[in-house]
């Protein structure tokens, strides 16, 4: 991926002086006019221009590099000096001349005399010379003079040069110390030396180099690698001019990679107003991401605006970014649809909307598009083979996981921690423990996440021994669990219902004061309540610190499966008054509640709820509310929610067969069926039972015969226990014992079932068989000599022909075990509160009323029997 803000890493540009004047020539004195030709005798040179004194020049700063004299170059120092040698060639040169010239005559003039040996005709010659010589003499006070001048000016650059030397000394110390402080400021970075780095950044600030857009970028990058984000912001707030877009960048850039995505959607609004800026490439991915970390999907698209306006739509990364964007902000659809837009794709693009797929729940499509990927030809990397074996496991596809690993490792692809964990997880959730152990086994070095990829993949199998082995080995490793690590084997001791061991890492969580969030007080309740202990169940659930909708759903279901109805009806109605608003799931496990305990007008409120939260076409929710309305007995109720159903599965179905089928409405059941069985949904095992229920409780001995049959050779179901249960019970209550016995006798299975041949021996009871009821009998006594139900039945059946010393002996041996039968229990809902009630129980608030009431009843019963004889 390009690296947004590009990391601090562009050249600094260097700084240009755009001065257009030179104010160090003000300090020197124009040159004087040339002297003019000497055409008159002079008495003395005219006078000198006054030579500039080093007071009058500008000092030089000590404290700051732009409080130093105005820049002057050597190049400046050079055009003079050549200028002053031009002119004093030219003077040179012109003096030269004339003295040849005044040689030259004096030569001519001395070889006339020597030849004709006159000095009169040349006396005029002579004079001629001499007046040439004179006049060359103040000529040569004029030379003189422009030799003064320009010794002076040559003397006045020789100061002004050492200033520019010593200018450029400082500067020179300044561009040294710059150099050397970036080196040390990456130092400390790579050390994370923070007490160094504050040292750096004072004296950055002694040197006035606050300034200094690289040092500034480095300063930003040290205090964000020691967390300090503040300081970081203040280095960029005490910029005078931030005009480098990469310190923008980068300063985004560290933002979001630190999950402050407020302060950088803040900086890139100050960026949109700053007059000499506007985002570039490198802005957006970042502020994008930030939009995606907030949630903020209006200011994303506000964003995705921007990048279109400024001509971006055309570039790869940004436009991954975007598409990354509304991903995570769950608009799957907007995501996908940008990418099949855009022109051009990168790897990260693709990454995103297999990513989607996988988050909308498509792991099909995630794959799909998986290899859509590598046939244009792009190379997958880490993150798409972490979601593609995601995928896999989500799916349970062993085989299509075995095949992405081989393809890997016939590439030569490095495993990293995330794709390692990824097979790990995959081959634990299809069932492969050792292909999961032999990959874990090849990490080198474990993360976190690896360690709980293999906790999970034993967990699923509830091997609770595995799981807290490789807990162990993870403390040696030092490697800190996480609350993931803690859940997953607490559900392993659920499984196994393993309490000694879940209790050793509720201990740990203790000992080690670990926040315990919703999943792990969860498992911890579900633990508690699978191994029986509803006291500590209870107690972690009030010791929670908060609760939601999970947490009083696994309390629900805990009592449910317990068999608490009352309890968990109670609980139901807690959390409407605590003001957690229930779920599917919460409707879901408290409607069975309210059938088993037959409370219909609680079932009705709960009806009430349902609509409230919206819930009427959630099937599974009307799939139990239509249960628990024939389970009530009201099944009119339960045909209008049958007919309400968008569709009926065999759930819905099977609910309403076994309404009619409870109620006394055989041949509706059966009329039924007839019509499941031409429409789409097909029967179950559970279908047959609820037919054979019905058939058995109307008597239809050849109809059940028939559909037993039709269940074995049309379906092709092997009848379990369940449905043998019935089958006896239907022949019992029509007095087909011995039929019933031998069908029990040739079935090794079910041979020896107490439950049936407690069905068969009740039978027995009722049609007063006494020879099939003892020899039943004597078989259930030899299975579970300590079941008074037994004893009883046996007891009854001998009462009912009258054999009383038979009954004596039964309840001899009843008492002579000391066995007693189970106290029944009944209720009665009254104003919507649920009653229950226990034979020779007082514990009722209002028991002495109700024991009166009774009393009083009973009496009224007894006068009634009177008058009837």
């Amino acid at each position: 991926m390009r690296n947004n803000g590009e990391g601090f890493k562009k050249k600094e540009k260097k700084a240009e002086h755009t001065e257009a004047s030179q104010p160090w020539k003000k300090d020197i004195p124009p040159p004087g006019p040339a002297p003019p030709h000497i055409e008159v005798l002079l008495s003395s040179p005219p006078p000198l221009p006054p030579a500039p004194h080093l007071l009058s020049l500008p000092a030089p700063a000590s404290s700051s590099t732009s409080q130093l004299p105005a820049a002057i170059t050597s190049g400046d120092i050079k055009a003079q000096i050549k200028a002053m040698k031009k002119r004093v060639d030219k003077l040179l040169s012109k003096t030269a001349t004339r003295l040849n010239v005044i040689l030259v005559r004096l030569e001519a003039m001395v070889e006339a005399i020597e030849g004709d040996g006159t000095i009169n005709p040349n006396l005029d010659e002579l004079d001629a010379i001499i007046n040439e010589m004179y006049l060359l003499k103040h000529d040569l006070h004029s030379i003189i003079s422009e030799l003064d001048f320009i010794h002076h000016q040559l003397n006045h650059s020789l100061i002004l040069w050492n200033l520019v030397t010593r200018e450029g000394t400082l500067r020179l110390e300044v561009r040294m110390d710059s150099t050397k402080l970036l080196s040390l400021l990456k130092t400390c970075i790579n050390s994370k030396s923070l007490k160094q780095g504050k040292l750096i950044h004072q004296k950055i600030v002694s040197l006035g180099l606050q300034n200094n857009i690289i040092l500034c970028k480095n300063l930003i990058t040290l205090y964000f690698s020691c967390h300090l984000f503040q300081p970081a912001k203040l280095v960029f707030q005490t910029i005078d001019n931030p005009l480098d877009i990469t310190l923008w960048n980068g300063l985004m850039a560290a933002y979001t990679k630190n999950f402050i995505f407020i302060e950088t959607l803040e900086l890139f609004h100050r960026l949109l107003h700053f007059s000499y800026l506007k985002p570039d490439a490198f802005t957006y991915p970042s502020v994008l991401k930030a939009c995606s970390g907030l949630g903020r999907v209006g200011y994303g698209k506000m964003v995705h605006t921007h990048v279109i306006k400024s001509g971006l739509g055309m570039d790869v990364v940004v436009m991954s970014s975007v598409v990354g964007m509304y991903a995570k902000c769950n608009l799957f659809e907007d995501a996908i649809k940008l990418f099949d837009e855009m022109p051009e794709r990168d790897v990260v693009s693709w990454n995103n909307v297999i990513s989607c797929y996988y988050q909308d729940g498509q792991p099909e499509k995630a794959l799909e598009l998986f290899e859509e990927m590598k046939v244009s030809g792009f190379e997958p990397n880490s993150v798409t083979l972490t979601t593609a074996i995601s995928s896999c496991a989500r799916l349970l596809d062993l085989e299509r996981g075995k095949e992405i690993h081989k393809e890997l490792m016939r590439s030569g692809f490095v495993l990293d921690g995330f794709v390692s964990s990824a097979l790990v997880d995959m081959y634990g959730k299809c069932g492969c423990l050792e292909m999961a152990k032999e990959t874990f086994g090849q990490i080198q070095r474990k993360n976190v996440v690896s360690w709980n990829s293999m906790i999970a993949g034993y967990s699923l199998k509830g091997d609770s021994e595995s799981c807290i082995e490789l807990f162990r080995r993870m403390h040696e490793e030092g490697i800190t669990p996480t609350l993931t690590t803690l859940s997953s084997i607490l559900m392993a001791c659920s499984r196994s219902v393993k309490l000694r061991l879940g209790k050793f890492i509720h201990g740990y969580i203790i000992r080690n004061r670990v926040e315990a969030d919703i999943f792990v007080n969860s498992s911890l309740i579900d633990l508690y309540f699978k191994c029986g202990n509803i006291a500590s169940a209870e107690d972690v659930f009030q010791n929670m610190p908060k609760r939601n909708v999970v947490s009083w759903n696994v309390m629900i279901s805990g009592y449910m499966k317990l068999g608490s109805y009352i309890e968990a009806l109670g609980i139901f109605t807690d959390m409407r008054k605590t003001g957690v608003k229930p779920d599917a799931v919460t409707f879901t496990s408290v409607l069975p509640a309210c059938s088993q305990l037959a409370v219909l007008e609680k079932g009705k409120e709960i009806h009430n709820f349902i609509i409230e939260s919206k819930l009427e076409s959630n099937e599974v929710v009307m799939g139990a509310l239509l249960d628990m309305y024939a389970k009530c007995g009201a099944v009119d109720e339960a045909l209008d929610i049958f007919n309400q159903l968008p569709q009926r599965d065999f759930v819905s179905w099977t609910s309403m067969i076994a309404a009619y089928g409870s109620h006394g409405q055989a041949f509706e059941a059966l009329k039924l069926f007839e019509k499941m069985q031409q429409s789409d949904a097909k029967p179950d095992k559970v279908t047959f039972l609820a037919i054979l229920s019905a058939c058995s409780h109307a008597g239809l001995v050849g109809e059940g015969c028939y559909y037993f049959n039709q269940m074995i050779t049309e379906y092709g179901f092997k009848p379990a226990v369940e449905h043998y249960s019935c089958l006896i019970d239907l022949l019992g209550r029509v007095g087909r014992l011995q039929e019933a016995y031998e069908i029990l006798q040739r079935t090794p299975d079910i041979r020896e079932d107490i439950g049936l041949l407690s069905t068969l021996f009740s039978a027995c009871r009722l049609h007063k068989e006494i020879e099939l009821g003892e020899k039943i009998g004597r078989l259930l006594i030899e299975k579970d000599p300590n079941d008074p139900s037994t004893y009883i039945i046996l007891s009854n059946m001998y009462a009912s022909v009258k054999k009383w010393d038979e009954v004596r002996k039964v309840r001899l041996k009843i008492k002579a075990l000391g066995l007693k039968k189970n106290p029944g229990c009944s209720w009665i809902e009254v104003g919507k509160r649920i009653h229950p009630f226990i034979v020779e129980d007082k514990s009722h608030p209002q028991a002495d009323m109700i024991y009166e009431c009774m009393s009083i009843l009973a009496g009224h019963m007894e006068i009634y029997q009177v008058l009837s004889f």
